[in-house]
């Protein structure tokens, strides 16, 4: 689990180094995707079967919510590189657009719901979405530790 949160961590850090959107999804592909399978197989407890019938859907729901996640790293990129520079308006306009990638991510989830109690159950779903927000969470601590600096 360490190395997996010293992932995320690394990873958000990598958003300000990555030159566009394609590079992020690329290394969140290259670096995460697996240490986050292993992850969350082994902290569900998946059995063959359930692994083998949550796998493409799993793959689906990051990809699309890697694709959230880049839009909000691009947001907390752009507030964090103009922090002095931005105004009030332009701060409020950054803000909806983050409230829109957090609406985003909420839709997301609710999509993906109904796939994986079919495929796992109720309480392994649950359990997978409480193990997710945990990561988020993680990640988004790192960020505002950034900012506090």
């Amino acid at each position: 689990m360490k190395k997996l949160i010293l992932l995320l961590l690394i990873l958000s850090a990598g958003v300000t180094k990555a030159q566009d959107s394609q590079d992020y999804i690329d290394l969140i592909k290259a670096n995460l995707n697996l240490e986050l399978k292993s992850f969350i197989y082994e902290e569900l407890e998946l059995s063959p079967s359930e692994e083998e019938a949550f796998a493409p859907i799993f793959d689906k729901y990051l990809d699309e919510s890697g694709e959230i996640a880049v839009e909000k790293a691009a947001l907390f990129e752009l507030y964090s590189n103009n922090l002095t520079t931005y105004t009030e308006d332009q701060i409020n306009d950054l803000n909806k657009e983050v409230i829109k990638t957090d609406l985003q991510k909420v839709k997301t989830d609710k999509k993906y719901y109904g796939k994986f109690v079919k495929a796992i159950g109720v309480k392994k779903t649950t359990n997978f979405f409480f193990l997710k927000r945990y990561l988020d969470n993680v990640v988004d601590g790192a960020k505002l530790d950034f900012l506090a600096e």
